[in-house]
């Protein structure tokens, strides 16, 4: 992910760096792992305003992300880097050889039309997920 370094135009932003948005290659999100968020504004269930300073914000859907990764021996395609507006990193959607589709954490360097797998016995490449005792020690 490519980081921008903002000039310094008021005191907030003389040490602020964000994420670019040059790697992104999908604009709208897999409609089969998008879920709708909901926002309390502070208020319980009777409508009283529990907790002070909470609200507003732009409206947000929510993501189904597969962090456990258990589909050992399946390839999947990278199909797309996207944006994900409830975490800092971007999301990788996967396309898995058996039809089914995943979000994942994206890590630096991984790029559409790449393929990933997870498993015991798979190579420690970016974007493979394996177990931490098969995870070679590098000096």
């Amino acid at each position: 992910m490519g980081i921008r370094k903002l000039k310094p135009t008021t005191p907030g932003q003389r040490h602020k760096i964000i994420g670019a948005f040059d790697k992104i290659t999908a604009s709208t999100p897999e409609k089969s792992l998008v879920v709708g968020k909901r926002k309390s504004g502070g208020r319980n269930n009777t409508g009283k305003m529990t907790m002070r300073y909470i609200g507003g914000g732009h409206k947000q859907k929510f993501r189904l992300i597969d962090f456990k990764r258990m589909k050992d021996g399946v390839p999947a395609t990278v199909k797309s880097i996207e944006y994900d507006p409830n975490r800092s990193s971007r999301i990788a959607l996967l396309y898995y050889a058996d039809g089914a589709k995943a979000y994942i954490l994206a890590p630096d360097g991984l790029t559409p039309g790449q393929t990933v797998i997870s498993g015991e016995n798979v190579a420690p490449e970016v974007g493979n997920a394996l177990p931490l005792s098969k995870i070679p020690v590098v000096l």
